[in-house]
């Protein structure tokens, strides 16, 4: 199940925004036929660069006993650089979040690659092992309870791998 919204946009969110809402049912359905389950999705089309990690900050604290909204908003996550990004995902209290940066993207393809890419991060953090595996990862980030440096190297060789695989399946996006 995908669900879309748009934030922070002037005007209705242009061109790219309206293409991204038309073409995310098939690429959920591309990545789908390809990878397997989806977890629902809440695809964010957000129009303002400097508040993308306050959103994904925000659903990803939610999912955190004794973490603030405001306190990780305060800061930026280390491990992020979204200011150029194209898009984040993580997971949310629903299944996954993901939070396509519009005003980076310039073409129509950079939509196209960039949802596929996202959205083969949800397929990634769907199912439960995964969720509860990044949810610890989570924890060690925002600083509730260190990972044992074993897990933490292992979970960030991991997540370097799922980039490449997410990396290598946007040439899918040549089929929407």
């Amino acid at each position: 199940m995908l669900r879309t919204s748009t934030q922070h946009f002037l005007f209705g969110g242009g061109r790219l925004s309206k293409y991204a809402k038309a073409i995310a049912p098939d690429a959920e359905q591309l990545v789908r036929d390809k990878f397997g389950s989806l977890p629902a999705v809440h695809l964010v089309l957000n129009g303002d660069t400097s508040r993308m990690d306050h959103l994904v900050n925000t659903a990803e604290a939610r999912l955190l006993t004794g973490i603030n909204p405001t306190q990780v908003n305060a800061v930026s996550r280390p491990d992020r650089h979204s200011r150029s990004a194209y898009g984040q995902t993580s997971i949310d209290r629903g299944g996954a979040l993901i939070v396509l940066q519009i005003p980076n993207m310039r073409h129509e393809r950079d939509v196209r690659e960039s949802l596929v890419h996202e959205l083969v991060h949800a397929h990634q953090l769907g199912d439960r092992p995964a969720r509860e595996l990044h949810l610890k990862y989570l924890g060690h980030v925002w600083g509730r309870q260190p990972m044992k440096p074993n897990t933490l190297t292992g979970y960030k060789v991991l997540i370097e791998a799922r980039e490449v695989e997410a990396y290598d399946a946007e040439a899918l996006a040549a089929q929407l």
